[in-house]
């Protein structure tokens, strides 16, 4: 649509825009339709908004009249520099006969369209800087005139109402939302659900509140103290579960050892924002909370969106504050109740025990001396019957006494020694001592109960598997990008890849001949095989795999 013919004209075509932007209730379309509103008022070729960010700055930039491919051939859109930022040190109506002739011009990227006369007007709300309209290229080849400025002044009033009302509703929206999902925490938490459980849900459902593309909760392991990913919802993450996180450098790592939130509005952009997942877009805005206070942080929580997105608004940050605070409180009771329920089991163990020494071990006893009695008189036949039975009953007797110090609380024989470090553990360390001789930190996965499913012989094999590995990769791969993988399920698998060179032909192949030793020892196989034959450097994968022991081999 053209400007205007007459002033009756564009009194109407105003009227009509103010009633059109008036109406939207969804931020996002109040924005656009202030764009495009603009552009038909004062007959633009091309129009944009910046909105301001927290420092000042553009943290978002709407345009209309570049179609999808003029926009990705310019790449990021601008933060504030130039004419643009202009706007921003000096929030006054600004027309240009030529942009590129101010004195603060920068110019135009490459495969930017060659734009000319300028009309620029700054919105407010509540009398505070929101953002910047920008409008370039009159149709017709003339100037924007001082009544296009006033139209855009009348249009940047009734725009600012709209913002702050749909701003309102959002907000409204927003806490909805919240209320809900507080209450479906809430009731999980009351229910006695499991820790997974209910950090689960939090994760799901703080990223539906905070509208954000990705979420995820990580608890340190108890040994190593490292990150692992305990839960994610969105961008695929769902995948990454059991992955452990940097050990230093991170937001994460920063926020669990500090206890203080950290919240950025462009994760590209700040080199602390590292979230340590391969995922299939880039960050923008990225935020972690501590799950407790100062000096009884449990873990964190984490929410992002993809890069180019809004940033989280305080309300949504306070929200998401909430949600971690929840997630504190669920672990607090859980532990609470792992507490209770074994003290209930060490109290149940001590009357089975007592129980047995006074009763069943007594009754065993007298009935041995009894059939010793009857044996001194009884023919020798049944006299020799009569001593077997009582050295059965003497086993017995020894087997009950052992049951009955199983039972008992303390240090079992051994010593402290005798207390096995989970396999998890044993892997995460191997896996950081690797990272020396490799030059960087390899990225670690696990699945499945690692800990409590793999018998402790089993695992002596996967930490010298673990170990053998890395080794080979660090001496011979040249490999820029390692991977760990502990899978627990019908089969242990695990998988090792690089993206190095390969095994080269002249390598010693004793070690892999060891590896493929121990799996055979177990009944599995070996598999040497290349991570990604159509790329340039190829990699190689090692896949070690191994039978999980059955109910009856473990009896056995």
């Amino acid at each position: 649509m053209g400007s205007a013919d007459t002033p009756r004209d564009r009194t109407d075509l105003l009227l009509e825009a103010v009633v059109t932007v008036s109406r939207g209730l969804d931020l996002e379309t109040v924005l656009h339709h202030i764009v495009e509103t603009a552009i038909k008022l004062v007959d633009a070729r091309y129009g944009a908004l910046g909105v301001l960010g927290d420092d000042g700055r553009i943290a978002r930039f709407l345009t209309v009249g570049l179609s999808d491919e003029q926009i990705a051939a310019i790449g990021p859109y601008p933060t504030g520099h130039g004419v643009l930022g202009e706007l921003i040190r000096h929030p006054v109506p600004l027309r240009l006969h030529d942009l590129s002739a101010h004195p603060v011009s920068v110019g135009f990227p490459a495969h930017h369209p060659p734009m000319h006369t300028f009309a620029g007007m700054p919105l407010q709300v509540h009398s505070a800087p929101f953002g910047n309209l920008y409008l370039t290229d009159k149709r017709g080849g003339g100037d924007f005139t001082a009544e296009d400025e006033r139209v855009l002044e009348a249009l940047a009033s009734a725009a600012s109402v709209a913002i702050e009302n749909a701003r309102l509703y959002d907000v409204a929206q927003l806490r909805e939302r919240w209320a809900r999902a507080n209450d479906r925490i809430s009731r999980q938490v009351l229910a006695g659900s499991s820790p997974d459980e209910v950090l689960k849900l939090i994760g799901s459902q703080a990223r539906e509140v905070a509208n954000a593309d990705l979420t995820a909760v990580s608890l340190p392991d108890p040994d190593t103290g490292r990150l692992l990913v305990q839960t994610a919802s969105g961008l695929g993450a769902e995948d990454r579960v059991g992955s452990v996180l940097s050990a230093d450098g991170t937001f994460a790592a920063l926020t669990f050892r500090t206890g203080v939130p950290m919240v950025t509005d462009d994760a590209t952009k700040d080199e602390r924002a590292e979230f340590a997942l391969d995922l299939p877009v880039e960050l923008g805005p990225l935020a972690v909370w501590p799950l407790g206070e100062h000096g009884r942080v449990r873990g964190v929580l984490a929410a992002a969106r993809v890069r180019g997105s809004q940033p989280f608004s305080s309300v949504v940050v306070e929200a998401l504050s909430a949600f971690a605070a929840q997630a504190a409180v669920a672990l607090e009771l859980a532990e609470g109740r792992a507490d209770a329920e074994r003290l209930v089991l060490l109290r149940d163990r001590e009357r089975i025990a007592r129980d047995l020494h006074d009763l069943a071990i007594q009754r065993l006893y007298a009935t041995g001396l009894s059939l010793q009695r009857v044996a001194r008189t009884a023919p020798a036949e049944v006299a020799a019957q009569l001593t077997a039975a009582v050295e059965e009953v003497d086993e017995t007797i020894a087997l009950v006494r052992t049951t009955i110090y199983r039972l008992q609380p303390g240090e079992r024989s051994g010593g402290a020694d005798a207390r096995r470090i989970g396999l998890r553990s044993r892997v995460i360390t191997e896996v950081d001592a690797a990272a020396v001789p490799l030059g960087f930190a390899p990225r670690l996965r696990f699945e499945g109960a690692v800990d409590t499913m793999v018998p402790s012989d089993v695992a002596h094999h996967i930490i010298a598997v673990v170990r053998e590995a890395l080794s080979n990769v660090a001496r011979h791969a040249s490999a820029s990008r390692v991977e760990v993988r502990l899978a627990v399920a019908d089969d242990l698998v695990l998988v090792v890849s690089d993206d190095g060179t390969g095994i080269p032909s002249t390598a010693a192949h004793s070690g892999l001949r060891n590896l493929a030793q121990r799996a055979d020892e177990l009944g599995g196989s070996l598999l040497i095989e290349p991570a990604d034959p159509s790329a340039d450097r190829a990699g190689t994968r090692l896949v070690w795999r191994v039978p999980m022991p059955t109910d009856d081999s473990l009896e056995t």
